[in-house]
C-alpha cells in the first residue's frame, strides 16, 4: 500500500499489486479509461497523450511515496501539475492530495478542494469521496452536509468503500437523504466487502440486533470477526462474546478469552471483566498459552478481510452447515476436504450446482436459510 494513500487505505482499498502502468493509475485513482470515439489517427494521438500522462502520474506517486527510490514530493507536484491543468482527472486528484497533505507544496485545503472538484466532475470516485469529506467537515470549503451526501452517493456508486461507508451513515441518520435503515445496512455491507473495517463492524451490529435486516447472529459474527481481524476493538469484543456464549458461533472459551484479551488490550473497557471471568474457566496453562497468542497477535490488512472465502466466511459456512445437519468438521475457518464434502452434499440436497466450493452464492443461500444460521 502506498504511503501517500495511507489516509485513504481503509476507504479506497487501493491495491499495491496492479497489472500494468495504465491499470495501476486507474485502480489507484478509482477511474476507468473513457470510451474513445475519435478517428484512428486522433485516437492514436490521444492514447499516446493519455498513456504519457498516466505514466507521469504513476511516477509522481512513486516520488511522493519513495516507492523504489528516494522521495521527492516537490518534483512529483511539478510532474502532475501540467497534466492536472490540461484536464487529466487522476493528475487532478493526486495534485489535490498533495495540497491536502502538504506534500511537495504548502498545505492548502482550499486548493485541495478546488482540484478535487475538477477531478470529481470527471467521475473520479476518490476525488468525489474526498470532496464529500471536505463538505461534511467544512474543511477548505463551506460545510454542506447535503452536498456531501450527493458526492458520497456518486463516489459510492463508483466503488469507493469510504464513500459507501459515509453514505450508509447518511441513510442511517437521514442526512441529505430520506432515512432508510435497510438501505444503510446495504451500504455498510458493500463497504465491508471491500474490507472497510468500521463498515464491517456496523454490518455485524445490524445483523446482531436485526436493524434493517432479519436478525442473524451467525452472519453478524462473520462481520464482527472480519472487523476484529483488522483491529476494531468493538469487533474483537463482540467476536469474543459470540464464542463465549456460543451465539452465532460454536462455543469456544479459549477463542473467546483470546479475542476479549485482544479487545481489552486495545482499549475496550467492557472486555476486561468478561475476559477474566472466562479465564477462570480455563486451566492455568491454557490461560497462559492463549494469553501469549493474544499478546503476539497482529491485525491483518483489508485485503485479507474481503470477499467470501476468507476465514470468517468459511467459519460461517461450517457453522451453518453443521446446524443444517451436514458435517463440515470443526468450524475453524479452514477449508479442507471435509468442508468441501459437506458443501457438495448441501448443494446436491438443495438442487444447486455441485461445486464443493465456498462462494458468494453459497454463503448468501446459507445466510437466508430459514434457520438464519443463528
Amino acid at each position: 500500500m502506498l504511503a501517500l494513500m495511507a489516509a485513504l487505505a481503509a476507504c479506497t482499498q487501493v491495491q499495491d499489486t496492479l497489472r500494468s502502468a495504465n491499470e495501476q493509475i486507474h485502480e489507484l485513482t478509482g477511474s476507468s479509461p473513457k470510451q474513445n470515439t475519435n478517428t484512428p489517427a486522433q485516437s492514436n494521438a490521444a492514447n499516446t497523450a493519455i498513456s504519457a500522462a498516466d505514466a507521469d502520474v504513476k511516477r509522481a506517486v512513486r516520488l511522493m511515496d519513495g516507492d523504489g527510490g528516494p522521495r521527492d514530493p516537490a518534483r512529483a507536484v511539478a510532474i502532475v501539475r501540467p497534466h492536472a491543468e490540461a484536464g487529466h482527472a487522476e493528475a487532478q486528484f493526486v495534485l489535490g492530495l498533495a495540497y491536502g497533505s502538504g506534500q511537495g507544496i504548502r498545505k492548502d485545503s482550499v486548493s485541495a478542494v478546488a482540484w478535487y472538484r475538477r477531478a470529481a466532475a470527471q467521475d473520479q470516485a476518490h476525488a468525489q469521496f474526498l470532496l464529500g469529506l471536505a463538505l461534511l467537515r467544512g474543511n477548505g470549503t463551506a460545510k454542506d452536509t447535503n452536498q456531501a451526501t450527493e458526492w458520497f452517493d456518486k463516489s459510492a456508486r463508483g466503488g469507493n468503500a469510504g464513500a459507501q461507508y459515509q453514505l450508509a451513515i447518511a441513510y442511517a441518520r437521514g442526512q441529505g437523504v430520506q432515512q432508510d435503515i435497510a438501505v444503510s445496512t446495504q451500504w455498510f455491507e458493500r463497504a465491508g466487502e471491500q474490507g472497510h473495517a468500521e463498515a464491517q463492524y456496523m454490518a455485524g451490529e445490524a445483523y446482531q440486533i436485526g436493524r434493517g435486516v432479519p436478525e442473524n447472529r451467525a452472519w453478524a459474527t462473520r462481520w464482527f470477526t472480519k472487523a476484529a481481524s483488522q483491529g476494531v476493538a468493538n469487533g474483537q469484543y463482540m467476536t469474543g462474546m459470540a464464542f463465549a456464549a456460543g451465539s452465532g458461533a460454536p462455543q469456544d472459551l479459549a477463542l473467546a478469552y483470546r479475542w476479549l484479551w485482544i479487545a481489552a488490550d486495545r482499549g475496550s473497557e467492557k472486555a476486561g471483566p468478561y475476559r477474566d471471568r472466562i479465564g477462570d474457566r480455563l486451566t492455568k496453562d491454557r490461560r497462559a498459552q492463549v494469553r501469549a497468542a493474544a499478546q503476539s497477535w497482529k491485525p491483518v490488512g483489508a485485503a485479507a478481510a474481503t470477499g467470501f472465502d476468507d476465514g470468517p466466511s468459511i467459519a460461517f459456512a461450517q457453522h451453518a452447515l453443521t446446524k443444517l445437519g451436514f458435517d463440515p468438521g470443526i468450524a475453524d475457518g479452514k477449508f479442507g476436504p471435509k468442508t468441501s464434502g459437506a458443501v457438495k452434499a448441501y448443494e446436491s440436497a438443495n438442487g444447486l450446482p455441485v461445486t464443493g466450493e465456498i462462494s458468494r452464492a453459497l454463503l448468501i443461500r446459507l445466510k437466508d436459510d430459514p434457520i438464519h444460521a443463528g
